[in-house]
């Protein structure tokens, strides 16, 4: 028990000294953000694994992201109205739900369960575009094994040092993709219709997955697996 005295005292954390990065003017430490932005971007560029899984998270988004297409497709491809819509949005939902609750293989896999789940999102929404809805939700299940496997093998393969700034990049990257695949298979749609849109954009990300799969052994080799697993 303690003393009373020492009870009653408020916590108190001892104020750490300023680092040379702290007492700096501001335009030095403008200077230090690019410069640790920098850092991040030409550890990414000599480091064959990161380069691969953001390649295989653009061919993954960028093409094949059809939630602007829902209503249209709700209305022209199954006939429905905002219950339809409905079903679209939780459906992709429904097969992540799943794939969360049995993920626990995944802290084994590496990248060759990367790339299967990569193939399953592009597989699953080519065969939603041609008027099946139950592989909207194996393309949930996909998306979620394998944004799961591209966080953890981006954070084992990045230094403690550089995690944050290469993490960082990644959330652009991770943010920027989906609204441009979305804008993709908008226009596309435009062109020809929601559901060729949607089918066209599940074959590029069959293709281009399956090039970069071949163009970065490094992505193929790597895996989350401690050694004797």
């Amino acid at each position: 028990m303690l003393p009373e005295e020492v009870q009653r005292r408020p916590p108190h954390v001892r104020p750490l000294p300023p680092t040379p990065a702290d007492t700096g003017a501001p335009a030095r430490g403008v200077r230090q953000a690019f410069a640790a932005v920098g850092d991040g971007l030409r550890f990414i560029r000599g480091h064959r694994l990161i380069v691969g899984l953001l390649l295989i998270n653009a061919a993954a988004m960028v093409f094949t992201m059809p939630q602007a297409l829902y209503p249209v497709l709700a209305d022209e491809q199954f006939g429905g109205g905002p219950g339809v819509v409905g079903l679209l949005y939780a459906a992709p939902a429904l097969g992540a739900l799943v794939g969360a609750a049995t993920s626990g293989w995944t802290a084994r896999a590496g990248g060759h369960a990367l790339i299967g789940a990569v193939l399953l999102w592009g597989v699953s929404l080519t065969g939603f575009g041609l008027t099946a809805l139950l592989p909207l939700a194996l393309a949930g299940l996909g998306d979620l094994v394998s944004e799961t496997l591209r966080s953890a093998l981006l954070q084992h393969g990045t230094p403690d040092g550089l995690r944050g700034r290469v993490s960082s990049l990644w959330m652009v990257q991770a943010t920027v993709s989906p609204a441009l695949g979305n804008a993709a298979v908008g226009f596309l749609a435009e062109l020809t219709s929601a559901s060729a849109a949607v089918v066209t954009g599940g074959v590029v990300c069959v293709v281009a997955a399956l090039a970069v799969a071949a163009a970065f052994p490094a992505l193929r080799r790597a895996t989350l697996a401690a050694p004797g697993d």
